[in-house]
């Protein structure tokens, strides 16, 4: 009956313990899984670093556009301030030579008309 009480317990143990072969079996799924997850995680974090260097270097293009586009405002103002002051000026410059025709005209008659009189 000694012997009993040892053998029991004994063999309650060994019949709830798992062979190694068995977590095997039960782990081999889970760990392809695993595996194919990481694989799957190292592929969009390596996409991600290309997707964010793409995003940088268009951001670097699109503020050297800003610039650019920047410069050539200001540079059509000025070509619009400089247009605008030839315009002005030759605009008085014609009222000038208009007034002259019109002096020069006015003499002209008055010559005319004195010459007439003669």
């Amino acid at each position: 009956m000694g012997n009993l009480w040892l053998v029991i317990p004994l063999s309650v143990l060994l019949a709830g313990c798992a062979s190694k072969g068995y977590v095997e079996r039960q782990i081999d799924p889970v760990s392809c899984r695993v595996d194919v997850l990481e694989s799957k995680m190292g592929a969009a974090e390596t996409k991600s670093a290309s997707d964010e260097q793409r995003l940088n270097a268009l951001e670097a293009r699109l503020a050297t556009i800003e610039g650019q586009v920047s410069q050539a405002q200001l540079a059509n103002k000025a070509m619009l301030d400089e247009a605008t002051a030839k315009a002005a000026d030759s605009a008085q410059r014609a009222e000038s030579a208009a007034s002259s025709a019109a002096q020069s005209a006015e003499r002209a008659q008055k010559i005319f008309e004195l010459g007439q009189k003669k």
